[in-house]
């Protein structure tokens, strides 16, 4: 081995070191979000939310927000947990499960084709935040792997509360922000992009559009491969 192949591939070493140190070590992710693919930032501007229901309850069925987030050009990802924070009218959800799905192709009254789903065991957990009389969880789904390749791409994580013992008054709302985002963490969450659709309100995938740059608190655990981790960003768009 020549002395510079010797130092490129220490170079390539050091550099993937330094990768992975941001992986695990950023600020800008929340704890739960590990290992962190995408994460679109913590709930602010309380007073330009949408406070659009995300929930599978006994009061209103079959609502929920698609959250997009993009894979870069240049790399593949493998996801394995999804998670949305929302404001609750109450600390659980109950069975504790979730429904959830990664799709693409979603447009105006279309909401795409999933890559994946599923109703799987959850979390829901605190976040320390809250707003409007509500405090925030986070519901928090671990999947079966998902191999994602570059493009946009929708997360929906849609908490649960079917026991009639427990969920008489449960609601459950998406965090929502308007504006640069607080803690993001990876490709940043695209402005206006989300969609909401919710058969008992008559919602059928519906652009949600805020007046500046609208996002939701929401993100994606696992694994990426590719060439320009060092230039992926966390600033806003």
């Amino acid at each position: 081995m020549t002395k510079q192949v010797l130092l490129l591939v220490l170079l390539m070493v050091a550099l993937q070191a330094l990768v992975f140190a941001q992986d695990t070590k950023s600020p800008n992710r929340p704890g739960y979000c590990k290992p962190c693919l995408f994460y679109g930032g913590d709930f602010s501007n309380s007073a330009n939310a949408s406070g659009l229901a995300n929930e599978e309850d006994i009061l209103v069925k079959d609502s929920e927000i698609l959250v997009p987030f993009d894979v870069p050009k240049t790399q593949q990802w493998e996801a394995v947990g999804l998670f949305t924070n929302d404001f609750s009218t109450v600390a659980l959800i109950d069975p504790t499960k979730a429904a959830w799905s990664i799709s693409t192709g979603v447009t105006q009254g279309s909401c795409g084709k999933p890559l994946a789903s599923g109703n799987s065991r959850a979390t829901f957990k605190a976040t320390g935040r809250s707003a409007f009389g509500l405090n925030e969880y986070t519901a928090l789904v671990k999947i079966k792997a998902v191999p994602l390749q570059p493009g946009r791409h929708w997360l929906t994580t849609v908490p649960e509360c079917t026991n009639t013992a427990n969920c008489g008054s449960a609601r459950y709302y998406a965090s929502d922000f308007v504006g640069k985002p607080l803690n993001p963490f990876g490709p940043p969450e695209p402005c206006n992009q989300a969609y909401w659709t919710s058969k008992t309100l008559g919602e059928n995938c519906n652009r949600v559009v805020a007046k500046g740059c609208g996002r939701f608190s929401a993100g994606v655990l696992g694994t990426k491969q590719g060439a320009d981790e060092l230039r992926e960003t966390t600033t806003d768009q």
